[in-house]
């Protein structure tokens, strides 16, 4: 069984994984999750993200980005902070985007934070990870701006409508799927029976969005093998498949030694 699984989307650097973490990744690949990409928060985080992806050096792979529920008055010069620690070692510019469920108020300020991490992702041949809590029009509508120069990226934790999924599609973008997927009261599992599996990266949103059958506990990356699962039940396809095809949709999109 050669196959394995990608956690696109894990923040394992936070406080609920710091004195489990060798347990974790150890977990994680008894079930398959061979490797995790860490997206980051704001600043506070990176040097932690970091740290882990030094000691775990080709399982845990970081990002730098400046998430939009943590945007501050001075988020520009956060921005450049964060974006000093830029290496060879970061395989995507994330957790990027636009939250209109915490706050609509600074609307502005998070679409100009998205743009300013846009165009460091372009200058640096990156992909960009999307959060995009009750704005998935709002932001397609930013990512159509870059349409012409070769952005790429997923929209994590996709739980949008089919015609939603095929605009993000076709602007070259992956879909981000998680554990909602396997919740009974989700209707994502139709529109992902629509879904080409080319178009998928799985991930775990650890230590959030725990799938069934741990849902309500922490999430971590172990988890993912649930989501796989359930993919492969939806689309009738087997699991090797749904391995293969996810994990090498990452490999492809952040760069990663296969």
């Amino acid at each position: 069984m050669n196959s394995f699984l990608i956690d696109s989307h894990a923040h394992i650097y936070l406080d609920q994984f710091s004195d489990s973490l060798d347990s974790v990744i150890k977990k994680s690949h008894d079930n398959r999750v061979e490797k995790i990409l860490m997206p980051n928060i704001n600043i506070d985080t990176i040097k932690p993200m970091l740290q882990i992806s030094r000691k775990y050096e080709n399982i845990c792979y970081p990002m730098l980005g400046l998430h939009p529920c943590y945007l501050t008055e001075n988020y520009e010069s956060e921005i450049n902070k964060i974006f000093k620690y830029l290496n060879a070692t970061i395989v995507a510019v994330g957790e990027i985007g636009i939250d209109l469920f915490r706050s609509r108020e600074n609307y502005k300020d998070q679409v100009k934070a998205m743009e300013m991490q846009c165009e460091i992702a372009l200058d640096n041949n990156l992909p960009i990870v999307i959060h995009t809590r009750n704005s998935i029009d709002e932001t397609i509508e930013i990512v159509q701006r870059y349409s012409k120069r070769n952005l790429t990226g997923v929209f994590h934790c996709f739980v949008g409508s089919y015609n939603q999924a095929k605009k993000i599609i076709d602007l070259g973008f992956k879909l981000g799927i998680g554990g909602i997927l396997t919740f009974k009261n989700s209707d994502l599992r139709n529109i992902i029976s629509k879904i080409n599996l080319e178009d998928i990266l799985l991930e775990t949103d650890s230590p959030y969005l725990s799938p069934e059958p741990n849902r309500g506990k922490i999430n971590n990356p172990s988890n993912l093998i649930f989501i796989g699962k359930k993919l492969s039940q939806i689309n009738s396809l087997p699991m090797d498949l749904v391995c293969q095809v996810t994990s090498q949709n990452a490999i492809n999109l952040f760069d990663l030694p296969s």
